[in-house]
């Protein structure tokens, strides 16, 4: 590796948004999914019932735009809630055309799990102080806008 000695590598690591973003997420994810984990829940399960329940008759497709992930990636992830009887794929061909919604069974998964949702964001605030939780969301939704319309 001409040029670059393990501390410059280091300083990357160290600096860049990325890395940070990626290490974030993976810690956020372990913590929801301990949090969820009396449910039978993960994280990202429990983002996309939240997803297909503020948008009934949502594709696939247009779920996982909004979501920034792969459609095949989601298309697993929906199959396995909707073997769960937690949502419902109807209509359409393919990804593209299969409607989703939550079934009753998904709305009381949801409903189980808002609270354990409020407590987790709570403990947050408790660790970190309101004003350092919201700061960080805007940041990262910042990040998020500044990222999506460079390098494209």
């Amino acid at each position: 590796m001409t040029g670059f000695d393990p501390e410059t590598l280091q300083g990357v690591a160290a600096e860049c948004p990325g890395f940070q973003a990626r290490a974030t997420a993976r810690v956020l994810t372990r913590y929801y999914n301990a949090c969820f984990k009396p449910l039978g829940l993960t994280a990202e399960q429990f983002s996309l019932l939240v997803g297909i329940g503020a948008a009934e008759g949502t594709t696939l497709v247009d779920l996982a735009d909004k979501a920034g992930v792969d459609p095949t990636t989601l298309s697993r992830n929906v199959q396995n809630l909707e073997s769960r009887n937690l949502l419902s794929a109807q209509g359409g061909r393919g990804r593209a055309g299969k409607r989703l919604a939550l079934t009753a069974s998904g709305r009381q998964l949801l409903a189980d799990a808002f609270p354990l949702w409020y407590w987790a964001k709570a403990e947050l605030a408790r660790r970190m102080g309101d004003e350092k939780l919201a700061s960080a969301r805007q940041a990262m939704a910042e990040l998020a806008k500044a990222a999506e319309s460079s390098c494209t």
